[in-house]
């Protein structure tokens, strides 16, 4: 007895599945990390937890503040050149000069976590720590509802 078996080609397997870069479940996944990051990042006025902070594409999350790379790091930077922290520009705020490469320091930052408790430094570390098994289980549940949507 001859038994012959065809399979399709493991890429065309994974996009039939979402499971590819731009698939569903990337996506899914994203959306899910881009939703529950917010509770572990700082949050005194909102802007960098939900107005700088989006999905630019199916794998890709971006904060686009300038002082969003330090408090990710949770330590104080300076400039890399100079040694010097930020310039005070009246009416603004201390502030670096647009392009300057900043050096991380030993001298951790403080949160303040008055509005996120949970906010700290690594957000995405973080949360996956602190929530990893309820959101491999969220996504298992996404998984078997899309599989019986079919």
């Amino acid at each position: 007895m001859r038994v012959e078996v065809k399979l399709n080609p493991v890429q065309k397997i994974i996009a039939a599945h979402g499971l590819g870069k731009n698939g569903d479940v990337q996506r899914y996944w994203t959306e899910m990390v881009n939703r529950r990051m917010t509770r572990y990042m700082p949050f005194r006025t909102g802007a960098l937890a939900t107005k700088l902070k989006y999905v630019a594409s199916p794998t890709e999350i971006v904060v686009l503040a300038p002082y969003a790379k330090y408090q990710y790091y949770g330590v104080a930077m300076v400039n890399a050149k100079t040694g010097k922290g930020p310039m005070n520009i009246p009416g603004v705020g201390l502030r670096y000069k647009k392009g300057t490469i900043l050096k991380p320091t030993s001298r951790p930052l403080n949160y303040d976590r008055s509005k996120n408790p949970l906010a700290g430094p690594y957000w995405d570390r973080a949360m996956i720590a602190a929530e990893g098994s309820a959101m491999t289980a969220e996504m298992q549940r996404y998984i078997n509802t899309r599989g019986n949507a079919k």
